[in-house]
């Protein structure tokens, strides 16, 4: 493992200037090894190593590399919204070089024209998907792709969009990256790349376990070294004995519930810091969450503790992982979801949890995968401010120790696999492939398909079965030597809905009264694309019992689809009280959801609604379209009906809509007209923007 200088480096000095002011002096080892294995000359590389050893700035050197002497487009793809803003933040840095850098999520029904003027566009698997299956003009320009956090080709959602962004990269550069890929060899040649491996880390990883020995805990280390920590339970005494030398913790727990309770109890054990007092306020000030989420955490974050989880919103999230990378808060319980998410290192990592709740079957726990501990290990550590990283697995009972460290610290994560061998993923394949081809003969779809990851008997298999099943069903039309789509099959794909889910549009609305909002609401829910909640025992009679009219699906007698029509329910009855007005609390506590789940729901409904009164369009269903265009409109901003015009002023949402209804102000014109109440009303700044605002409204209406 060697380093190099930044000046032995054939480097363009634009880019050089820029890592110098960086204050990068020279490249580590796996910025080496993807220098010297092609990375500057263009080559495709699968880079794998771990968190932390510089990833972000060997796709900086090759994108940059290659736009300066090739032109043309470069494409950074994430997973999650969350990192496409961080590598947004980070990938401005090259503007200053004349690149235009951009960033694009969500909104799937859009061919996002505007970017033919970017050279750099970061954006999420999902939306690159949607903007290739509307192909615009200047997708054609893009001739370089960098593909972050690959492993998620492992994901059972996001999987088969990974490999489909990847398998549409061919015959392009490409760069991807990620943590641990066990079958590298495959993989690489699969992608047809140089891979680049590597174990180095900028700080090295002890792993080991914690147990109870004696009264006490014993943490026995990969490298035979042990500890003994004092205590009653083993994540508080780990949590001690890393704050008081010096360090943050993060620490793992399986759910919501266990990690919200560790760390009140972590908290309960900290002193009161009065400089965390300015953190506190913070969190009371945040106006997209529930008021018992922010008296919960302004209560511990005193301590320097808080959790995190998908269930807290966006801004409560935000404020911990800022605080925490400022080393103020010292403490982060989370759940697992938080090692794939934003890069917050810790020098102590802590996993309480070796199993998850599986969500369907009652009581019933799984092992996590090597894969998730590799994820959630990979955490430990802090450049720039620890000379090594601890990550614990805690052992309840002292004979798991060997089977443990044997598992999940001695073995390699599990292997990459193809996730389109399933109905609801190799259509949706089927059907973007044709939207972004235009026309293709039988032997040219499968020979695209079997550039997947997928075996070859499942492929031609699964596109017999599914050009079959989207003939049948409206979706694609011709023969073996002309297929394409139709006209409901392209409206489908370009909003970027599962067929499946189209069909159950399709197949429920046609010739179906026009029905109650609860009764679309649910419709939509129960779609493969609808959002998914538990549902408890004692809520089920509850829900059925509140059904305000017949639904257009009858309950189902087998035990998984009831789960998922109870899920779909409850999602329906969220949503209703959120275009009811309900006040978020009630909402919150009512369905005992977080506000991060209740933003969630809506962004997800309100993308749903768009896509059924679409395809109710299509289907020349005008009454239903009528219905399903107005909720449209009202889950957006969670209003009731009467508020559609007065919410159309940008900044106006159902809060400040309602006030201004109730004072008579109705309507963009009545705000025009009535300037210094809007003022007295909203206040005199917000006021004076939100006329301007309603003028402009006007001016373009008219």
């Amino acid at each position: 493992m060697s380093f190099t200088s930044v000046s032995e480096v054939n480097l363009d000095s634009r880019i050089l200037e820029i890592l110098i002011k960086r204050g990068i002096k020279e490249f580590n080892p796996v910025q080496t090894e993807a220098i010297n294995k092609g990375l500057l000359n263009g080559s495709r590389l699968l880079v794998t190593s771990p968190t932390g050893s510089g990833k972000t700035l060997i796709a900086e050197l090759g994108m940059l590399t290659h736009l300066l002497s090739a032109g043309g487009k470069a494409i950074y793809v994430t997973p999650l919204r969350a990192l496409t803003a961080e590598k947004y933040r980070e990938l401005k840095d090259w503007e200053s070089l004349g690149f235009r850098v951009g960033i694009t999520s969500g909104d799937y029904d859009s061919d996002d024209a505007w970017l033919k003027n970017y050279d750099i566009i970061i954006t999420t698997y999902e939306k690159l998907d949607s903007l290739w299956r509307r192909n615009p003009s200047w997708i054609k320009d893009v001739n370089y792709f960098v593909l972050d956090e690959f492993h998620y080709i492992n994901d059972g959602t996001r999987g088969p969009v990974v490999e489909t962004v990847a398998m549409r990269a061919s015959g392009k550069k490409l760069l991807a990256l990620s943590a641990t890929i066990s079958n590298f060899e495959r993989i690489s040649k699969w992608l047809n790349a140089n891979a680049v491996i590597t174990n180095w880390r900028p700080v090295p990883l002890k792993e080991g376990v914690i147990y109870p020995e004696r009264k006490k805990f014993v943490v026995l280390y990969n490298d035979g070294t042990k500890i003994e920590l004092a205590g009653q339970d083993p994540i508080l005494s780990y949590v001690n004995y890393m704050i008081e030398a010096g360090g943050q913790v993060l620490v793992f727990r399986n759910s919501r519930k266990n990690a919200e309770t560790t760390a009140r109890k972590i908290a309960s054990f900290l002193p009161i810091r009065k400089e965390l007092q300015e953190i506190s306020e913070k969190i009371s000030e945040v106006d997209d969450a529930g008021s018992k989420e922010k008296d919960d955490l302004t209560s511990i974050v005193k301590s320097g503790v808080a959790y995190h989880h998908a269930g807290l919103s966006r801004s409560l999230r935000e404020i911990i992982e800022s605080e925490f990378i400022k080393r103020k808060i010292k403490v982060i319980v989370a759940t697992p979801t938080l090692a794939a998410g934003v890069n917050l290192p810790a020098r102590g990592v802590i996993i309480g949890d070796m199993y998850r709740f599986n969500g369907k079957i009652l009581g019933f726990q799984e092992e996590i995968s090597v894969m998730e501990y590799k994820q959630m290990s990979g955490r430990a550590g802090r450049p720039g401010f620890d000379k090594e990283g601890e990550s614990i697995i805690v052992v309840r009972d002292k004979k798991d120790v060997e089977k443990k460290m044997k598992k999940y610290i001695l073995s390699p994560p599990e292997p990459i696999e193809s996730r389109l061998g399933n109905e609801v993923a190799f259509y949706s394949f089927i059907l973007g492939t044709l939207s972004s081809e235009g026309k293709m003969t039988y032997d040219s779809l499968s020979d695209f398909a079997h550039g997947s990851l997928l075996d070859s008997k499942l492929i031609e298999s699964y596109l017999r079965q599914g050009v079959t099943w989207l003939e049948e069903n409206g979706f694609i039309q011709g023969d073996e030597d002309d297929l394409s789509l139709t006209k409901f099959g392209k409206r489908v794909a370009d909003i970027y809905i599962n067929p499946f889910s189209a069909k159950v549009f399709k197949d429920y609305l046609p010739g179906r009264d026009i029905s109650c909002n609860v009764a679309y609401l649910h419709l939509m829910a129960y779609t493969p694309d609808g959002p998914r909640i538990g549902v408890g025992r004692k809520e089920r009679d509850e829900l059925l019992d509140y059904v305000p009219c017949p639904l257009f699906i009858e309950e189902p007698e087998d035990e998984d689809e009831e789960y998922n029509y109870l899920s779909a329910l409850k999602i329906a009855m969220i949503t209703n009280d959120w275009i009811e007005e309900i006040d978020d609390d009630v909402i919150l506590e009512k369905y005992n959801i977080g506000s991060g789940d209740l933003r969630t729901i809506v962004d997800t409904m309100d993308w749903l609604s768009y896509s059924a009164y679409n395809v109710a369009s299509i289907l020349e269903e005008v009454e239903h379209h009528n219905v399903l265009r107005k909720l449209n409109m009202r889950i957006k901003d969670g209003v009731k009906e009467e508020l559609l015009e007065i919410i159309k002023i940008p900044g106006i949402g159902r809060k400040r809509g309602r006030l201004l209804f109730t004072n008579n102000i109705r309507k963009p014109e009545d705000v025009v007209m009535n300037p210094e109440k809007v003022k007295n009303l909203l206040g005199t700044n917000l006021g004076e923007k939100i006329v301007k605002e309603a003028a402009r409204l006007i001016s373009g209406i008219t």
